[in-house]
């Protein structure tokens, strides 16, 4: 017998609607015969990208991990030996070498890593920080730290909450100003829309007008779209300020609007002063006159809108990028506007959850001053923590991350990882990070678990939504949700948990989150596509709603921002004296993986994108006397990698891309993925403390210089 089952993706943030067909078969044993998009979804009507139908194979893939394994021989040899063990013998004896540990070395002799995937996890995002807290650590850190951190502690300054992030209105603006992201690739980030770019190309067929700002004529630019203005790598902050400095100097601006709404205005225009688009044009590598345009343009369009996402997160400057993001909507009079910037309150007002605890989060820490971000401390420094002789990282528990392929420098981090005493990897499959693992646990893929898009309803919604979804096949083995794996542990060790319950809920958080818009799980179950329709973004929520300072004002200026104001000096000084041939990396997404999971997908091997090659633009190779095809060495002080050059010729000249999350060699696990490895371009990002910007905790991951020569 066939049935179907609404459900939805969760491999990123448009959780697109999907239609599972299942054969329940005559003995009992489910199978997903097909998944498609969702026709009937209200809010996606039948899109979905690829990636999400295609998830089937991961669900499908001998690969999987179906029992918890433990190692039989020594992390210091490249291949792990794992042999199974039953559920209650792991969590006793990790919880047991836990104790020990931390008896000798202190509390924070445990660290716990968080991947992305997690986010996109219902039952575990609700119950997080009262996992967290049972694991009694200071040691966190998460994969937050490679890619949004810059937008979390900028938003924290400037609003008062790391969760308050003003969206572009795409469904309403007439111009879309749209930095270091790819939208058809990506699908956005920290924004949840249904098919990104066909709101975009509504844009333009309504008489609007798109500009894409980035190094590289993306995919998402096109006639029917908009244009890329060619910047240089990790810039965008002094482009920002050039626009904003137009905006208060030379175009104007309703000076009362703006202070009904913020404080410390004469102190951020002290600031922008000092990036006049003559001073900072040669260095962002666009014309002074172009820069003029667009803040002409923007300023004039009934209403504008604009964004950033991960290719300027992971510049030097990526919370100061976007504070200036800010202010530039603040000061042309779109934030808070239909068609501007506007704030989606979604299911419940997250914000609230998010608020800034001090004014100076800064602390003197074991490697010196320091912060964390939603309680992150920098990944960048992860191997430091892990080598510190005074105060030891000696265990590590990885949940849904692959930190040996994300975080920068992985020869310094494959040596630390080595020396820990206890590694332990909740996932789909044995990682490169699993690979040295002391246990490895088997985790439910999102077709085995209900669910519900939490982190979609809250605050960057576009189209307002909540949807439940109920497991669609049972659980294969004995594969178990992250939160139960996690909370079997910390019964162990003592720690009360949601499975002191004899029927535990890990939804309860998320019925309570949903009781202020007359929801429920139950309720939701009961609706077409299991999913409710919200109230639509209130603009000016922005103001009454994200803003969670005590006056109720946005700090046009906050306090820990101007530390960093020498600091922005000096890279400009830097940027400047650079020479011209000087040739700039960044990170190039594509659509044959994400980040570094996904990559045991045969049907996701195509051609050029079977490795990772090195991209330059034609010009560029020319001038060094290479051609595609040549095996090359891309070096720098931090490290080197070999690739395969292939041309690019829409990347600006001076600037060359590889992609994030390869380096499978060591994947013994994963059978497609070490047979394409590919090599791991964050061997090249620095790391330690000139690895990420302490505002943030953001690692620098995209601007890197490099060199390039034949092998």
């Amino acid at each position: 017998m066939t049935r179907h089952v609404h459900t939805f993706c969760r491999i990123c943030e448009p959780g697109c609607g999907l239609l599972a067909e299942v054969d329940d078969g005559d003995d009992g044993d489910e199978q997903i015969v097909r998944l498609q998009p969702d026709r009937e979804h209200p809010v996606h009507r039948g899109f979905s990208c690829h990636k999400g139908v295609h998830y089937l194979q991961v669900h499908r893939d001998p690969d999987r991990l179906d029992r918890p394994l433990k190692r039989t021989n020594p992390r210091s040899e490249e291949r792990g030996v794992f042999e199974p063990v039953e559920w209650d013998d792991a969590a006793r004896d990790i919880a047991t070498r836990l104790g020990e540990l931390r008896s000798r070395h202190g509390r924070n002799a445990l660290a716990v890593y968080q991947g992305n995937p997690s986010a996109f996890n219902g039952a575990y995002y609700a119950n997080a920080g009262r996992i967290a807290r049972g694991f009694d650590t200071r040691m966190r850190f998460s994969a937050g730290t490679q890619d949004t951190s810059a937008k979390y502690a900028a938003s924290e300054a400037i609003y008062g909450a790391s969760m308050a992030h003003p969206i572009p209105d795409l469904l309403h603006t007439d111009y879309f100003l749209c930095l270091g992201s790819n939208p058809q690739v990506s699908h956005m980030t920290l924004i949840h829309i249904s098919d990104p770019m066909a709101k975009i190309r509504e844009i333009t067929r309504r008489g609007g007008t798109v500009l894409f700002v980035n190094p590289r004529r993306i995919e998402s630019s096109s006639p029917e779209t908009g244009d890329v203005l060619l910047v240089r790598p990790d810039t965008d902050f002094y482009f920002l300020a050039a626009v904003l400095h137009e905006i208060v100097f030379r175009i104007g601006y309703d000076r009362d609007a703006v202070e009904s709404h913020a404080r410390h205005v004469d102190d951020v225009l002290d600031f922008v002063r000092r990036y006049p688009v003559e001073r900072v044009a040669e260095v962002v590598g666009v014309p002074a006159e172009e820069i003029r345009r667009v803040a002409d343009d923007f300023c004039s369009a009934p209403s504008a809108s604009i964004y950033m996402a991960t290719g300027v997160n992971q510049g030097r400057q990526g919370a100061l990028a976007y504070w200036m993001l800010t202010m530039v909507s603040l000061f042309s009079g779109n934030l808070g506007r239909r068609g501007g910037n506007i704030y989606s309150r979604g299911v419940a007002d997250t914000v609230q959850h998010s608020t800034r605890k001090r004014e100076d989060p800064f602390f003197d820490g074991p490697l010196g001053e320091m912060r964390t971000v939603s309680g992150d401390l920098p990944a960048a420094r992860l191997a430091e923590f892990i080598e510190d002789p005074a105060d030891p990282i000696r265990a590590l528990i990885v949940v849904s991350g692959n930190p040996l392929l994300s975080v920068g420098g992985d020869g310094r981090l494959l040596r630390a990882l080595r020396s820990l005493e206890l590694i332990v990897t909740i996932d789909l499959y044995r990682t490169v990070t699993g690979e040295l693992a002391d246990y490895v646990l088997p985790a439910t893929d999102w077709l085995e678990r209900e669910d519900v898009n939490v982190l979609n309803t809250m605050g960057v919604a576009m189209e307002p939504y909540v949807q439940y979804t109920p497991a669609v096949v049972p659980s294969k083995g004995e594969r178990r949700d992250d939160w139960w794996i996690l909370s079997r542990i910390q019964q162990e060790m003592g720690v009360a948990t949601l499975l002191d319950d004899p029927d535990p809920n890990p939804f309860a958080a998320i019925d309570a989150m949903m009781a202020g818009s007359g929801l429920t799980i139950e309720a939701l179950s009961t609706m077409p596509c299991q999913t409710a329709v919200l109230p639509p973004a209130v603009p000016t929520d922005v103001f009454d709603i994200a803003v969670q300072h005590e006056d109720g004002l946005i700090d046009c200026c906050p306090n820990i921002f101007r530390r960093f104001f020498p600091v922005a000096e000096r890279i400009l000084d830097e940027l400047s004296a650079e020479p011209p041939d000087q040739l700039k990396l960044i990170t190039r997404r594509t659509n044959y993986m994400v980040n570094s999971w996904m990559h045991n997908l045969p049907i996701l091997k195509h051609g050029v994108h079977q490795d990772n090659p090195l991209w330059m633009n034609p010009c560029d190779a020319h001038r060094r006397g290479l051609v595609e095809g040549d095996d090359v060495e891309v070096r720098n002080s931090h490290g080197h990698v070999t690739a395969v050059l292939a041309y690019d010729d829409g990347l600006r000249d001076g600037v060359v891309a590889m992609t994030h999350g390869w380096g499978q060699r060591t994947a013994h696990g994963l059978d497609v993925a070490r047979r394409h490895p590919g090599v791991n371009v964050n061997r090249l990002a620095p790391t330690g403390a000139d690895g990420y910007d302490p505002l943030s905790n953001q690692s620098q991951l995209t601007g890197i210089n490099v060199d390039v020569v034949r092998c």
